[in-house]
């Protein structure tokens, strides 16, 4: 007989079994897949791939300089914070990856299409690669059953699906990944270090007993994951920090059972001197010249820093066993451990100043403070909008109805981690909920990382639910009763024959009795109420995800057919391949599309998506005289200006704030009761209307002399307020000619100039001069009467008037007079 004919019915249920959940789990990887492609259709829309976002775009940037320079990353930029270049903090490894990934899919020279598409898919796979991850956690802390639910939940999360769908080519969801990865090994080795009494004393039969090798393995490969981590994402050392912030917990939950801890600092020591290990050869690699430390740059601080990580560890460790053999009281642990922390605050303000701006800038950063994060809109507290008021809307964008079932998970979870049951992985995982639901909770972009934990303790909470309503049981009566009928209707054509077989009698009679428990029919309310327990998670859930990915292109058409003409018509700027020298000019825009411009438009900028140029920038749109506009664009060699409605409207309070204005002297915000309900109207005060953003974007710069309109997206927004249309504007900056002459002294003169832009919409150009009590007036004007093929072109020649509206001349001006700064001398007609 054959092995498969000799296995006993329960080897073949276990068979069967394992089958069933590897089949779930590859169908789970599959919807994962499909939810995360979803965006495939409207980025590829056009022919080529749009990606999503701002920072996706740099990062497309860095990716494509690495393919041209593979292994080399660009680490320093002059197309940014131009004309000083800046240096950039993000670790290489997410670019190296997408780069890699161009590289294997274009057969070692990809073209520039295999490029993109190699940076949009990634997001997707190493999306889908957490799925691995998050199973592990799961089925340690609770069962299987929970991790292939978990991972189902998981993967149409929103807030998930966001950082990982097609073209969100972003370093976010490798954050996800390695740190879960990095946490799962952890969560392991605690649990077989558990099982197999690890302890300083077993360590040394570690050569004849292997099951103790197995979680130093798992601990080893949980620091393999932080290093990579650490070769990712900046913040990284927050989230190696835990694993000592666990062990501070987990001790003193050991040293109130009057249990030891030697299992924990061993995995925990393990894990930090392996993280120790890997990182030093990747700092080595990438730090930064000499021995400069650096918390927003790989430098040899994350060395430092995990040496410190190690020092406290081994402190805890010491500590632990010395209150454990005095037999003092266990709250004398968590209360001088605290005590040593501040004061070790303390001595690092005392004797390290730089350490101790590392430390409390960190912790304002986790916490949502900043110079500039209060004007990020994804840095605001999850439950709160960026006024101040109290929201759910980002919470259920996030999470759908996942939220409130994992919070009932939680506290259920809670409650049940006491005595036998108060096990280290699920102490793990209940402080680690603590952690991201507080970064979260600080600011909303966390909840990529929080997903991993709703996730788990949703489909925790589901399966209890659904075994209290029986709900598999309930399902299996109504399969069995669908065979019953289907038995019967068979049966209806053997009327005829007779069964003489005595087994199969007793055979008939066998499966009669075990079909006496589904006679009674199943339980029609507990599987409706199952279905839409199912149903309550899900359909939001996949609703949201699907809408997100739906709606994935962040770059408008106004911007994007924008910046395709700056780069189409504009002098092209070098090395942008090679940015080690500095180009030839740079673009002013809002940082908010900085990267939108050097990626799409391939020119310089000043300020982008790093911060960088900001301040600048803000001052820039925000003064009320041309001349300290002017002084700014020369001191940075602008040459463009881009400027969009939101500019001048919605961002218009981030502008200000950063220029350290208030926006109560530009806007008059009343609150009227309305028939609808209170309504929040703003007036725009005199001090908005003079600023030069409202000049250049509602005004078209028509009083300035230095800066004209050279391109627009649509049609102007002031000529439809109720238009929801976002307006595009290109200004260049030019030294403009200077029309001279004389009228009466003291007598205002006026030049007037008509135009039609590259839309074909008619606008006026007007400056005015009060001429001197000589009669002698200067008038800069910035566009020529030539038709330049630039699209923004003059329908007239300028006409002079002063006074009463007296016109003094009609003047021709050419394109070299306004380049060259010439002067002209009106004669009066």
């Amino acid at each position: 007989m054959t092995d498969k004919c000799m296995r006993s019915p329960a080897e073949k249920g276990s068979a069967n079994s394992s089958r069933i959940k590897i089949i779930s789990f590859i169908a789970v990887i599959v919807v994962a897949f499909l939810m995360r492609m979803l965006s495939y259709a409207s980025l590829t829309a056009d022919g080529g791939i749009t990606f999503t976002g701002y920072d996706e775009f740099y990062h497309m940037r860095r990716i494509l300089y690495t393919v041209s320079s593979f292994p080399h990353i660009l680490n320093f930029d002059t197309y940014i914070n131009y004309p000083y270049g800046f240096e950039i903090g993000w670790p290489p490894l997410f670019d190296l990856l997408g780069a890699l990934l161009a590289i294997i899919l274009g057969g070692g020279h990809p073209d520039m299409h295999t490029v993109e598409f190699a940076g949009a898919l990634l997001p997707v796979l190493l999306g889908v690669l957490t799925l691995i991850p998050v199973y592990m956690v799961a089925t340690s802390v609770f069962d299987r059953k929970t991790g292939l639910l978990g991972a189902f939940i998981f993967a149409v999360l929103p807030a998930h699906v966001y950082i990982s769908r097609f073209g969100a080519v972003d370093h976010h969801v490798a954050e996800v990944l390695l740190s879960t990865a990095a946490y799962a090994f952890f969560i392991l080795a605690l649990k077989l270090a558990g099982e197999s009494k690890l302890s300083l004393n077993s360590l040394k039969n570690i050569a004849s007993d292997k099951k103790l090798l197995n979680p130093l393995v798992f601990a080893a490969a949980s620091g393999l994951f932080f290093s990579l981590l650490v070769f990712t994402w900046v913040g990284a050392p927050a989230l190696i920090s835990f694993v000592v912030l666990y062990a501070l917990v987990q001790a003193t939950l050991d040293l109130k059972a009057g249990k030891g801890s030697d299992y924990l600092f061993v995995c925990s020591a393990v894990t930090l001197f392996a993280t120790l290990l890997f990182t030093i050869p990747l700092s080595a690699g990438a730090a930064r010249p000499g021995l400069e430390m650096s918390a927003m740059y790989l430098s040899w601080f994350q060395v430092v820093y995990v040496l410190i990580l190690l020092a406290g560890l081994f402190f805890l460790w010491g500590f632990s066993a010395y209150v454990s053999k005095k037999g003092m009281d266990w709250k004398y642990y968590p209360g001088v451990l605290i005590l040593v922390f501040g004061s070790g605050l303390l001595f690092l303000r005392l004797f390290s100043v730089e350490y101790y701006a590392f430390v409390i800038e960190g912790l304002r950063f986790f916490s949502g403070k900043g110079e500039y994060i209060g004007t990020i809109s994804e840095a605001v507290p999850l439950f709160l909008t960026s006024q101040g008021k109290f929201t759910l809307s980002s919470v259920i964008g996030s999470f759908g109805l996942s939220f409130l079932t994992a919070l009932a998970g939680f506290f259920l979870f809670s409650l049940e981690l006491k005595g036998e049951k108060l096990k280290p992985e699920g102490v793990f995982f209940l402080v680690w909920t603590l952690f991201y639901a507080y970064l979260a909770l600080s600011q909303r972009r966390f909840t990529y990382l929080f997903a991993i934990n709703i996730s788990i303790l949703t489909a925790y909470i589901m399966w209890v639910l659904m075994d209290s309503l029986d709900f598999g049981k309930e399902i299996k009566k109504l399969v069995k009763s669908g065979k019953k009928t289907e038995n019967n209707s068979e049966s209806t054509f053997k009327t005829g024959q007779k069964t003489v077989s005595r087994t199969k009698s007793k055979s008939k009679a066998r499966h009669v009795a075990e079909s006496r428990s589904t006679d009674e029919g199943s339980d029609y309310f507990k599987l409706v109420s199952g279905v839409a327990l199912i149903g309550l998670v899900f359909v939001p859930s996949i609703w949201l995800g699907a809408a997100f990915s739906k709606d994935a292109v962040s770059i408008g058409p106004e911007w994007e057919d924008s910046l395709k003409w700056l780069e189409a018509s504009t002098p092209a700027t070098s090395y942008y391949l090679e940015p080690s020298e500095t180009p030839e000019y740079g673009v002013l825009s809002w940082w908010d599309y900085g990267n939108w411009i050097v990626y799409v438009g391939k020119r310089p900028v000043v300020a982008n998506n790093f911060q960088t140029g900001v301040d600048d920038s803000a001052r820039f749109f925000i003064t009320d005289s041309e001349e300290e506009a002017k002084t700014i664009v020369e001191k940075l060699n602008v040459k463009y200006v881009i400027t969009d409605t939101l500019m001048a409207e919605g961002k218009f309070s981030a502008i200000a704030e950063i220029a350290g204005k208030n926006i109560g002297d530009y806007y008059e915000v009343k609150t009227t009761n309305e028939n609808t309900g209170l309504t929040t109207v703003a007036t725009p005060k005199q001090a908005l209307l003079q600023s030069e953003i409202y000049k250049l974007h509602k005004l078209d710069g028509t009083s300035l002399g230095n800066f004209r309109l050279i391109h627009e997206s649509t049609i102007n927004s002031t000529e439809n307020e109720s238009s929801k249309i976002d307006t595009v504007k290109i200004f260049e900056y030019v030294p403009g000619a200077t029309l001279t002459g004389t009228a009466s002294p003291n007598q205002a003169v006026m030049a007037t100039l008509e135009l039609s832009s590259n839309t074909g919409r008619k606008f006026t150009y007007q400056k005015g001069e009060m001429a001197d009590e000589n009669g002698s007036f200067e008038i800069t004007v910035p566009y020529s009467t030539e038709n330049t093929g630039n699209g923004v072109h003059a329908t007239s020649a300028y006409s002079l008037t002063a006074g009463d509206n007296s016109t003094i001349a009609t003047i021709q001006v050419t394109e070299n007079d306004i380049l060259d700064g010439n002067i002209i001398k009106v004669k009066n007609s």
